[in-house]
């Protein structure tokens, strides 16, 4: 989720990273586009953690392929784990986390109703029990329930734990040591019960792709958040710049498996096939497209420590944009290179309607819109990774 901070900082950082044309068009560009700047309650369609858990049993009633249980901890958090399982040999292993950060309730929606999907409870039911013959998918819906409790208390712009630690900051990688309000990396790695519960089970699960869902921008990412020196191509001016960058890539990074040049490449070019269905936002590496790098996250974690093949973070809402879900002609040349996920400083009110409304659409047609196309775009992210692993002969 994106933290607090001046539009002077932010500016600056564009003069050197983007082009004048840019800069002036994203200026212009109102920050505070808000939908409904007057919200003085919640949503009645949003839920918290006991009324989403509510809703996964309700679905579970008719969908025996899905199963609930808990992650706990000895200090007493507890996480809820969602599998989606039709049984099988040789399947991919898919897992997906929600809400990482407290304040960005609608990635905790997107995975309720993508959920329906995964129950075959949508037109997409022919194609979903398709993939689920290849596909055994996994959800931790709310990865952050301490801070959700306060958002849904009143605290709206809440972003880190009940321990003001942002969890997308605590995983061992590449990590650094940051007292910032904002985002808090704890005193060490793994400092907090939430991504020690969430290691163990990874590292047990074995998953093949991962995916964590933020908002507060559109955007699409592979790893590295803690480099720039990421796989994209976008910034580059010549092919020779490019080969040149691809070239510093992999000096820096020989140490590695050789398969990871070739997963990235993959995962880049299925992110650039997903974006302009779902997002028409930035999509690659999140050092490289974004004017901030970020330690200790998840995506970088799931992609070097836990080995998994294909990693990815998605942003999938921008209350200062007209699309909110999906830029629109509108939006044109305003493409927020300020990503949440990335913690870039941000021209976020205190006002807590205004926070609100920056992460989370306020209207019920919205809602839904944004909930569906995402869940969408996450079912052809999977059939998409079916596809290059049966080009492998994985499948």
């Amino acid at each position: 989720g994106c933290t607090k901070g001046g539009m002077a900082g932010l500016l600056s950082l564009f003069v050197v990273a983007t082009s004048a044309i840019k800069l002036s068009n994203k200026i212009s560009h109102s920050l505070h586009n808000y939908e409904n700047a007057e919200l003085k309650t919640l949503p009645e369609f949003y839920h918290d953690t006991k009324s989403l858990m509510h809703e996964f049993e309700k679905l579970q009633e008719d969908c025996p392929h899905m199963r609930l249980r808990k992650l706990e901890s000895s200090d007493g958090v507890t996480l809820p784990v969602v599998d989606f399982d039709k049984g099988g040999r040789n399947k991919l292993k898919a897992l997906f986390y929600f809400g990482e950060h407290a304040r960005e309730l609608i990635s905790a929606e997107s995975g309720l109703n993508f959920a329906e999907h995964l129950c075959l409870k949508h037109s997409t039911s022919v194609a979903v029990e398709k993939l689920l013959q290849n596909v055994r998918v996994r959800m931790i819906p709310v990865v952050n329930p301490s801070g959700k409790h306060l958002v849904h208390e009143g605290d709206w712009c809440h972003r880190t734990n009940a321990h003001n630690i942002d969890l997308n900051r605590n995983w061992d990688a590449h990590w650094e040591h940051n007292t910032n309000e904002q985002t808090n990396s704890g005193s060490k790695p793994f400092s907090e019960s939430e991504t020690q519960l969430l290691r163990e089970d990874a590292l047990s699960y074995k998953p093949d792709l991962f995916l964590t869902i933020h908002s507060g921008t559109l955007g699409l990412f592979t790893p590295w958040a803690y480099s720039s020196l990421g796989f994209s191509q976008t910034n580059a001016t010549s092919l020779v710049e490019t080969h040149q960058r691809i070239h510093k890539l992999f000096k820096a990074r020989e140490h590695e498996h050789p398969s990871t040049s070739t997963r990235m490449k993959e995962m880049l070019t299925l992110l650039k096939k997903i974006d302009p269905k779902y997002c028409n936002c930035e999509a690659g590496a999140a050092g490289e497209e974004l004017p901030y790098l970020s330690y200790g996250t998840s995506l970088d974690y799931m992609f070097d420590t836990a080995k998994v093949d294909y990693s990815f973070a998605f942003e999938i809402y921008d209350g200062r944009s007209n699309g909110g879900f999906k830029y629109s002609i509108e939006d044109r040349g305003y493409r927020s290179k300020h990503s949440c996920f990335a913690a870039v400083s941000q021209s976020v009110s205190d006002n807590p309607e205004e926070c609100f409304a920056m992460f989370n659409p306020s209207q019920k047609l919205k809602y839904d819109q944004a909930v569906e196309n995402w869940s969408t775009a996450y079912l052809d992210l999977l059939a998409g990774i079916v596809d290059i692993e049966r080009k492998h002969g994985t499948l």
